[in-house]
């Protein structure tokens, strides 16, 4: 009885896992006259690929730099912006690498 109970409980405790945070990635490329802050313009298209582990989600601008996440939240915002052409604001932080972290969209073009 007492073997049995205790293998059900190193079961139970077994059955745990330890949950890890998700690591979100924000990069790209950057334009010849992109500066840090927000940098504003119109996406071109966007791509989307599944590598198995990450989704990630690419911008391309038509001056020839692109962004790229796998952050949903943020794809989600961008993918507005795809779809409507209208005018998108990207907030970078670094230039080398490049990095960013902020995304915002307007209603108009």
């Amino acid at each position: 009885m007492i073997k049995s109970t205790l293998l059900a409980v190193v079961v139970f405790f077994g059955s745990f896992t330890i949950a890890e945070a998700q690591s979100y990635f924000n990069s790209g490329t950057p334009g010849p006259s992109t500066a840090l802050g927000w940098n504003f313009g119109h996406i071109t298209y966007c791509l989307t690929q599944d590598d198995g582990v990450n989704t990630w989600h690419y911008a391309f601008f038509p001056d020839g730099s692109y962004t790229v996440t796998n952050h949903p939240a943020l794809a989600a915002a961008g993918a507005l912006a795809c779809q409507s052409g209208n005018l998108v604001g990207i907030f970078v932080v670094t230039l080398n690498p490049f990095r960013w972290n902020w995304i915002a969209t307007y209603p108009f073009q």
